[in-house]
């Protein structure tokens, strides 16, 4: 009987749109996750981040931040384990909790977008945490 050879399964590109909203309805965030590998098989994943917010739940929700996040290499194993598995308790925690907090902040002037997109980049790494 001939042997099968063996077949090694690698995503190269996928775009992945995960959303956390607030136990009051009245914040929204967007969390996408998008991986793709270059020619030379360079792998990038990039954050599309949009925080929310609206005065009452018949409202529509209104965009407050949005950034675009290049998620640094010694993150990539966490940034592809959420894009499979989804956000965990620990990243909705930060997500609901220093994030929201950091993006009320930089729609003020009192928190910089460098300074929020490492927060936000922060969000991945807690992937591991419940393990």
């Amino acid at each position: 009987m001939p042997r099968k050879a063996a077949v090694d399964h690698q995503i190269v590109s996928i775009s992945v749109d995960l959303g956390v909203t607030t136990p009051d309805n009245l914040r929204h965030i967007d969390f996408g996750l998008e991986k793709d590998t270059g020619d030379d098989d360079t792998v990038t994943w990039t954050i599309h981040f949009k925080f929310q917010e609206r005065e009452s739940t018949s409202d529509d929700f209104v965009d407050v931040v949005t950034l675009d996040v290049k998620v640094k290499v010694k993150n990539h194993p966490a940034a592809e384990a959420t894009a499979k598995e989804g956000l965990n308790d620990s990243q909705v925690d930060h997500l609901n909790g220093p994030v929201t907090v950091a993006s009320q902040k930089l729609s003020e002037g009192t928190v910089t977008e460098s300074q929020m997109s490492r927060l936000v980049e922060g969000t991945l790494p807690k992937h591991f945490d419940n393990e």
